[in-house]
C-alpha cells in the first residue's frame, strides 16, 4: 500500500468525533480516509462550480 503519487498533500484539523465518523465511513466503503476526504472535497467543489455557473 502507498507509494509515490503526483497528488498534493492538504492538512486539515477536525474534531476527534468527526475523524472517528469519517474513519468508520471509509472502513465501511473499504477505502482509505484520504480517499474518502478527497472524494468529498471533489464533490463539494463540483457543486460549488455548478452554483457559480448558474448565478
Amino acid at each position: 500500500m502507498g507509494g509515490k503519487t503526483d497528488l498534493d498533500r492538504v492538512v486539515a484539523y477536525v474534531p476527534p468525533e468527526l475523524k472517528r465518523e469519517l474513519e468508520e465511513w471509509a472502513q465501511a466503503e473499504e477505502r482509505s480516509l484520504s480517499w474518502l476526504v478527497a472524494k468529498l472535497v471533489d464533490k463539494a467543489l463540483k457543486e460549488r462550480r455548478e452554483q457559480q455557473n448558474s448565478a
